[in-house]
């Protein structure tokens, strides 16, 4: 009995992906856990490693390079060595044939419809079947059967012409542009945000920054940045407020036992958040060494899904641009997003005196289901204290 291929959901987000290439060949042998084909989620590609062994056979519509992808959908078989070794290849496809007609019921029969207008002595041209499932999935993705061709049995149109279509149609958006629109939609329809403010003094900061990074860059090999102190600072307050470190997963506050903090890395065609393991433990030194080999590996592609997982805060920070201050978009499940903007001289009081000093300005947002307004400020409270006095994070 051929045994499905489908595709695998790489994290708990995931709906669907690019099909990148096969990477065993048709007819060939394949054993549980060699990689078979290759995948792009909207957080990395990935080589999908089989979960069965057989000989491996494609389907006659199964999905082409850059082909979108869903989670469960089936796209080849492996067959076992004697049907391999017994069965001609025309007894082989009409096996696999079979398989892959029955995975969508049969369409009820329709009536003609006219797709134009026709000349009075032409009869109007007949619409091509569609399967229930591609009705329901072009219904959802507003794609229009009726310019599609099918190709299930007799013409008929199924799910995965449905997906192609829709891939066409589409103003070449990339996996990641589409997964980003689709996520922070939701998050902001379905997590009722709000938000904490507050201003740090950031001279302590600044300065301590300067005194260490030589010793660490010589040391490393490595800059250190002010956002090793601010994730440092994040995973800190996250072990004294517990609260903070948990997530709305599945109707339910869900604890997250480590005291990881994601990273936003901005990339040309979108952003990551790889997450930086216990910032609030070890040197400095060693934070900015995993921070920067995370930042890399994001610009390079080559970010592994565990390093995508966990963590019930992240950081966005931009320092780097001319942006004083911003509100950011809470990642799910996770159900704080601490952001920055750039440090920069300004007015602040200092003992009951007016005076110039650097400081950062912090926007804390934060899911009501999971944090109220009191817990989350001492959350934020405690973060800003320890970036003022930032000894406590050596």
């Amino acid at each position: 009995m051929p045994i499905e291929i489908t595709i695998p959901r790489l994290g708990w987000s995931m709906d669907e992906g690019n099909f990148t290439a096969w990477i065993k060949k048709e007819g060939e042998l394949v054993k549980a856990g060699e990689p078979l084909f290759t995948m792009e989620s909207e957080k990395a590609a990935q080589d999908i490693e089989a979960a069965d062994s057989g000989i491996l056979k494609f389907l006659p519509d199964g999905p082409q390079a850059g082909d979108v992808i869903k989670v469960g959908q089936v796209i080849g078989h492996l067959l076992g060595a004697d049907e391999s070794a017994t069965g001609s290849a025309a007894s082989q496809t009409a096996v696999l044939a079979s398989v892959a007609v029955a995975e969508e019921a049969p369409a009820p029969s329709v009536a003609p419809v006219p797709t134009r207008a026709q000349p009075a002595t032409q009869a109007p041209a007949a619409a091509a079947p569609v399967t229930p499932r591609a009705r329901r999935r072009a219904a959802e993705l507003g794609v229009d059967t009726s310019r599609i061709r099918g190709s299930g049995k007799g013409g008929r149109i199924i799910e995965a012409d449905v997906l192609k279509g829709a891939a066409t149609a589409s103003s070449g958006l990339s996996v990641m542009r589409r997964a980003i629109a689709r996520q922070t939609a939701e998050s902001f329809s379905s997590a009722p945000h709000f938000y904490l403010r507050c201003e740090v003094d950031a001279t302590a900061l600044i300065r301590l920054r300067e005194d260490l990074l030589p010793e660490i860059e010589s040391g490393e090999g490595v800059r250190l940045t002010l956002t090793d102190f601010i994730l440092r600072a994040q995973a800190m307050a996250l072990k004294q407020f517990p609260a903070a470190n948990g997530i709305w997963l599945n109707d339910d506050i869900v604890k997250v036992p480590e005291g990881d903090v994601g990273l936003v890395v901005g990339l040309p065609e979108g952003l990551m958040i790889p997450i930086v393991r216990s910032p609030g433990t070890g040197d400095l030194g060693g934070l900015a060494k995993q921070r920067t080999s995370l930042v890399a590996a994001a610009r390079a592609g080559t970010l592994s899904l565990e390093a995508l997982q966990g963590g019930a805060t992240s950081l966005s920070n931009l320092g780097n641009t001319r942006v004083d201050e911003f509100a950011a978009v809470i990642a799910p499940p996770q159900s704080t997003m601490l952001a920055v903007g750039r440090a920069s001289p300004r007015p602040y009081v200092v003992n009951g005196k007016l005076a110039v000093r650097a400081t950062l300005r912090v926007c804390l947002s934060v899911d009501h289901r999971v944090l109220d307004g009191g817990p989350a400020a001492d959350f934020l409270g405690r973060i800003t204290e320890l970036l003022e006095d930032p000894s406590q994070l050596v």
